[in-house]
This record gives structure tokens, sequence and C-alpha cells, in this order.
């Protein structure tokens, strides 16, 4: 099990809104791309038996694709894809019609050429290709069954009605298409262009909330300077002075051989157990002397006032050259080593921690590795508050934390953060 955090993962939210947003646009679409389809070829397939050399089946192809077109027009309950398979079968036979009419030389082509464009715009690529390859293969077949004899070679005799068919079907095929392309074109414009507002809009809000949280962070780590500072220098001399009073009064009283003398030195040592801790606390809420050039020391410090209270053996390796962090980054990684060392010492049962900050070329890694019991079960789903927070303080100065089984058993916490360009131009002015 490895658990990583850095770019918080991507809500489904957004996705679900565009294809809302697409899927809705679609249905408008279908209901008015049906409508002009009905309204425009109702001429044409209801013409049909008017015109000379028409026959029975010609004319019930084409009636009934226009009444698979005023179907998909009609019956709006019915899903965008399937009303687009209605239109698509409408131009099928629509097709087949006008090719036993007329071979291959009239107009049987235009829908087949055309339609994918549509079927592409209302129900997707997939879809429009597919049409597209079938359109292509039924093209194909029939210049094959012209060239067996199986069709008619030559349309037939022209006049003014065929005219008027043929400019007709023209306009019929060509002109919803360009008007569908047109709206499809718009929509996709406006709706990147709003896209692209948002974007804006959202990228101004984070660099706000960025700006409030470094804000916040700075206060928080000068209220644990100021609180150290107090301990130190408020706390640990009151405790001090009260450390010399009982030392004199127990020299005294043990002078005397007097039985309290035993008592004061208890107290003695009880007093300065205290002043430890507490000085130690104060260090710990205030590294003030922790500098990007002097991290790898910070740590070190750390790593031996830790090993003092730990049960386990904890060593402590720096490797490469100061990269020039900046003091966000320094002071978060600091941080970072803390809770990790914390964790390893209350929780893993490990003999041995090691905690390693390396800088390489591209990024500065820091590694706590434990050889302790390793994770417990069920530990993905209740993350304490420390990985979260440790997760959190990597993301602010744009590193990623990674957190799984180390390779010889226990467990390995790595922070790596990225060289970034402000950290060479840091490291340059320095």
């Amino acid at each position: 099990m490895i658990l990583r955090s850095g770019e918080p993962p991507l809500s489904e939210a957004d996705d679900a809104s565009g294809e809302a947003s697409i899927d809705a646009w679609r249905r408008k679409a279908t209901d008015v791309y049906s409508a002009v389809m009905a309204a425009a070829s109702l001429p044409v397939a209801f013409g049909l038996p008017f015109l000379h050399r028409t026959t029975w089946r010609q004319n019930v192809l084409g009636i009934v694709a226009w009444l698979l077109v005023f179907g998909a027009a009609v019956v709006r309950r019915l899903r965008v894809r399937m009303r687009v398979w209605l239109m698509v079968a409408a131009v099928w036979m629509f097709a087949w019609g006008m090719l036993d009419r007329g071979g291959i030389f009239l107009n049987f082509r235009l829908p087949l050429i055309e339609v994918p464009l549509a079927v592409v715009i209302l129900a997707g690529v997939r879809r429009g290709l597919l049409v597209g390859a079938v359109n292509v293969l039924f093209i194909l077949a029939a210049v094959w069954a012209t060239e067996a004899g199986l069709l008619p070679q030559a349309p037939p005799s022209w006049s003014g009605h065929e005219a008027w068919l043929q400019t007709v079907m023209i306009f019929v095929n060509a002109v919803p298409q360009l008007l569908l392309l047109a709206w499809f074109s718009h929509h996709l414009s406006t709706s990147i262009r709003r896209e692209h507002l948002t974007a804006a809009r959202l990228r101004a809000e984070a660099a706000e909330r960025q700006r409030l949280e470094n804000a916040v962070m700075a206060a928080g780590e000068q209220a644990s300077r100021r609180i150290g500072d107090e301990l130190h220098d408020g706390v640990c001399q009151d405790l001090t002075g009260l450390l010399l009073q009982t030392k004199r009064a127990q020299k005294t009283l043990a002078a005397e051989e007097r039985p309290e003398a035993q008592a004061l030195q208890g107290i003695v040592e009880g007093l300065g157990d205290t002043i430890g801790e507490i000085h130690g606390l104060s260090r710990n809420l205030n590294p003030g002397w922790l500098t990007e050039r002097d991290l790898a020391g910070a740590i070190d410090d750390l790593v031996r006032r830790s090993a003092e209270v730990a049960d386990a053996e904890i060593v402590f390796r720096a490797a490469g050259g100061a990269p020039g962090l900046d003091a966000m980054a320094t002071s978060q990684l600091f941080r970072i080593a803390q809770e990790a060392i914390a964790n390893a010492i209350r929780h893993s049962g490990a003999r041995r921690i090691e905690v390693l900050l390396a800088h390489e070329p591209s990024a500065t890694i820091l590694r706590v590795d434990d050889d302790g019991r390793g994770f417990p079960r069920g530990f993905a789903n209740r993350q304490g508050l420390g990985l979260k927070t440790m997760s959190w303080r990597a993301a602010k100065v744009g590193g990623a934390l990674t957190v799984g089984p180390r390779p010889e058993g226990g467990v390995r916490v790595e922070c790596r953060l990225p060289f970034r360009a402000s950290n060479k131009e840091a490291e340059r002015e320095t």
C-alpha cells in the first residue's frame, strides 16, 4: 500500500457538469435539426410520385424515410442517439430509392457524404465515424453493382421536374448540415470562452487562497516562535531560578545533615528534568536559528534530541550541497521531519530509524525509514491528523509526500520537493 499526496485529485463534478451541458445542447440541436429536416424533405418525399418514371417502390422508400425523420422530430421522449439513428436510417432508405431511380449519377451520394457530420455533432465522434464507414461501403457497393449491371447506368431523361427535384435535394442536404456546423462552432467557441473566464476566476481565487493560507501559516509560525520564546525566556528562567534556590537550600540542609535534604534532592532532579523538557519544547516551537543553509544541522539536532527519549536507534545522513530553498520550504521540511520521526517513535515499534536529507540536481528529498511493524490493517481508511498535516505541508511548497512500505520492512515516509527555478534564483542571490 502506497499513499501519495501532492496535487489534489480532480473532482468528477466538473466532468459531470460538462457532460450535462453538451448533452443538453445536443438534445436541443436534435430537436431543431430533425424538425428542419422533416420540413425541408417533405416536398421531396411527397413530390416523387408526381415525377416521371418513378416506381411504387421508390415512392414508398421516400415516404417511409420522411416518416422516420418526422418521428425523430416529434417523439422527443426518445434518447438523442435513438433519434439520430432514425434519421440515419431515413438517409439510407432515401439513398436507396434515389439509387434505384437514377443510379450513381444523380444525388444519391450527397446525403451519404454529408450525414456523418451531423452524426458526429449530435451523437459523438465514434458513431459519426461508424456511419461514415458504412456510407463509404454503401457507395463502393453501388459502384460495383453498376459495373456488374445490377443497377441502371444512366439517369432518367431530364425534365423541368427533375431540375426542381435535384435543386431541392441539394438544399435539403447541404443547408441544414452547414447551419448545424455553424451552430455547433458557435456553441463550442462560447463554451471555450466561458471555460477560460471560469479558469481565470478560479486561478485568481486559488492565488488569493494561497496568499491567505501562506499568511495563516506565517502567523502560525510566528505564534509558535513567540510561545517558544516565552517558554525559554519566561518559564524556563523562572524554573531555573527556583532550581538554584532549591539547590542552595538542599546543600544547606545537607550540610546540617537534616533529613529534608533527601526530599529536596528529588525536587532538584525533577525540576532539572522539567526544565530540559520545556527547553526542548521551546526549541521545537521556535527553531529561530533555522535558515535554508542550516536545514541539515537543524534535522541533525532534532535527531539527537529525539534519540535521547526514544527506545530506537536514530541516525541521520545528509547528502548533496545546500539547494537554496526558500524560508517557507525549509520550515515545512523541518516540520515534516519532526512529525515523521515522532510518528516512527510512537507507533512503529522500530529498533532503528534512519533519516536522510538529500539534495539532488532535480529535487530535495527528505526520507524517514523505520524497521518497525509496518502499516496496521485498515490504515488507508483512517489516516491520522499527522499524515494529513505532512501531506498538506508538502503540497504547500510544491512537493509530494509518499508513505509506503519500506523494501526491507517497516514504513518509509518520503517528501520530494522539486528544485524549482525560484530556488535557483535564491541560490544565485546568496
